[in-house]
């Protein structure tokens, strides 16, 4: 299954918040689970990050998913391998339904990020990540550079960008398992402006562009096609092409000695239709020297992409994947912190997502920083 994805991966450091990074290990353990019995999610994590003096940053983390669940889709009930993604063809709509097709999935990822400071403290930061599971192969190049507008470090500008490459095994014979391997690549590019307000707030500014190339689509959803009274099970079919752009606005701001506050903004519009609005806000309150108490509250919302639709006649792209379906989400989130020592500290997140189509999730994070 397909759980790599596209994504801005070239992050800007454009809160202009530039702090150099504490030695440390993080062990992190994060639980996901869906309603009626979607996806469940397990991915224990380790993260190093080393400074080398004070102009070298190195940052490696690994993480390894086991994903489980059933994913919603059509396929033929009249087929002797039974309910499966790729039970497609001919048939009468009596024996097409829409259910859940239950799959497993293990995952490993391994980045590697290094930034460099020069001597008037502008910052290159480079990047490679690589992820892989039995049918899907990602690998991507990043890199970014932060240029100090000021002597006195109160503005930035940052640029970036990542290049990504996509391997996608699809089955061609379910009988004998053959499978034909097919390609994706992606390209973003971003530029982000930050300045400190004052001693209390620093805001940011940033625009990204994305675009993709090549199979996108997901050889574990199907579409019903009706044609002049004939009914047939096919594989969706997205567009070859993709490209997207967007902006980001965000704040930071210190409401007393023990009170933070962190807003952000994102707008996203593609040429499959899709545009999207994203608001979050966090809030952090250090109840003690030792605890440190989170939370904050997440809206989604989005349009429908333009070959959504649940049953189509002769159409060349369609898809009836949930996804590209227009919905709004709403994620509330929770966190703990407690340090233990000087070295060691514990943490611990929570978060609830409620969607408008009836899709519900819950995830966990537990986690442990040893400074060294």
């Amino acid at each position: 299954m397909q759980l790599g994805k596209l994504s801005i991966v070239a992050t800007l450091a454009i809160a202009s918040m530039n702090a150099y990074g504490e030695d440390s290990i993080n062990f992190e353990v994060l639980h996901y689970s869906e309603n009626d019995s979607r996806t469940q999610v397990i991915a224990p994590s380790i993260e190093v990050n080393k400074d080398f003096g004070t102009d070298y940053t190195l940052n490696v983390s690994v993480v390894a998913d086991s994903v489980s669940g059933a994913s919603p889709t059509y396929y033929r009930t009249d087929t002797a391998s039974g309910a499966s993604a790729y039970s497609r063809g001919t048939t009468a709509n009596s024996n097409i339904k829409k259910g859940n097709i239950t799959y497993e999935e293990q995952r490993t990822a391994l980045s590697a990020n290094l930034t460099t400071r020069f001597d008037n403290r502008d910052e290159l930061k480079t990047g490679i990540n690589l992820s892989g599971e039995h049918d899907f192969y990602s690998g991507e190049l990043s890199g970014s550079y932060m240029h100090y507008l000021d002597s006195s470090h109160n503005q930035s500008i940052s640029f970036g960008g990542s290049i990504q490459n996509n391997q996608i095994l699809v089955k061609t014979d379910t009988t004998s398992g053959a499978s034909e391997k097919k390609t994706n690549t992606g390209f973003t590019g971003q530029i982000g402006f930050s300045q400190v307000l004052n001693q209390n707030s620093v805001a940011n500014i940033g625009t990204f562009f994305t675009k993709e190339s090549g199979y996108m689509s997901s050889p574990y959803h199907n579409i019903v096609r009706e044609i002049n009274a004939t009914t047939s099970v096919e594989a969706e079919k997205k567009p070859e092409s993709k490209t997207a752009y967007g902006i980001k606005l965000g704040l930071i701001s210190a409401l007393g000695e023990t009170l933070t506050t962190h807003l952000d903004y994102r707008y996203y519009s593609d040429d499959w239709g899709i545009a999207s609005h994203t608001l979050d806000s966090l809030l952090y309150y250090e109840l003690t020297g030792k605890i440190t108490l989170g939370g904050g509250v997440r809206y989604y919302t989005q349009t429908q992409a333009d070959f959504f639709k649940e049953k189509f006649t002769t159409e060349q792209f369609a898809s009836s994947d949930e996804r590209f379906d227009a919905f709004h989400g709403i994620t509330y989130k929770g966190s703990f912190d407690y340090k233990l020592s000087e070295k060691l500290s514990y943490n611990f997140g929570v978060s609830l997502y409620d969607q408008s189509t009836g899709l519900q999730a819950l995830s966990f994070t537990t986690g442990i920083q040893y400074k060294f």
